[in-house]
């Protein structure tokens, strides 16, 4: 999937020389939590989230004016070294930039210029999209030896039964070299038929007692 189907566009900007104040009023009345900053060319120069706002400013029990603060401008707080993307990088590449650096958004840069951001938000509602998790239907976990063709075989069981793959994940088995689990989300509410199926065809079905012991 490419980041420009799940990013954030157009995105709402600021720049170095706006004031902290500025950055709050933006969040608060859009419900974000970071604003790229950009130059008078548009120019990507920097990011600053509700973190760096709320260690700029003092405690409530700090006998601190907050107000001293709130005025400074947005090029003493943003943080100038940013990891961004392209548009048609795909999401997950970017997803091991969030996980690597921990960061909550990465803007989106073409030819320079800003055109979007991605968020954590954004990819757990990618994450919610691809698994099929929003669509009614009940999930099998398979514990298949990872071959050609095991995909097709398990396809051609479910096109007998006349039961809609919804989605397919797989994951490497860390307890079993060699092996993968197949994560299926199915259109059935009731999987006990499709279970069945799988486990005459000779499928190890990971049923709940099963996956104790893994």
């Amino acid at each position: 999937m490419l980041v420009e189907r799940i990013m954030t566009s157009p995105v709402r900007t600021l720049s170095p020389g706006n004031t902290i104040e500025d950055a709050l009023d933006m969040m608060a009345r859009h419900s974000f939590r970071h604003v790229p900053i950009v130059n008078e060319e548009e120019k990507l120069v920097g990011i600053v989230s509700d973190r760096d706002i709320k260690m700029t400013l003092p405690s409530v029990l700090s006998d601190e004016d907050p107000g001293m603060n709130l005025g400074q401008p947005l090029s003493r707080i943003m943080r100038t070294n940013v990891t961004y993307c392209h548009p048609l990088d795909f999401v997950e590449e970017i997803a091991l930039d969030f996980y690597h650096f921990s960061i909550g958004a990465i803007p989106v840069v073409r030819d320079g210029s800003i055109v979007g951001i991605v968020t954590q938000k954004d990819m757990l509602n990618t994450f919610l999209e691809l698994t099929g998790i929003k669509e009614p239907g009940s999930i099998i976990e398979i514990d298949i030896e990872d071959r050609t063709g095991v995909i097709y075989d398990i396809g051609k069981i479910f096109k007998d039964l006349n039961i809609r793959i919804i989605s397919v994940s797989v994951y490497r088995n860390k307890e079993t070299k060699g092996n993968k689990i197949i994560v299926l989300r199915i259109r059935a509410m009731n999987p006990r038929f499709a279970i069945q199926k799988l486990q005459d065809e000779g499928f190890n079905v990971l049923t709940p007692d099963k996956m104790g012991t893994r």
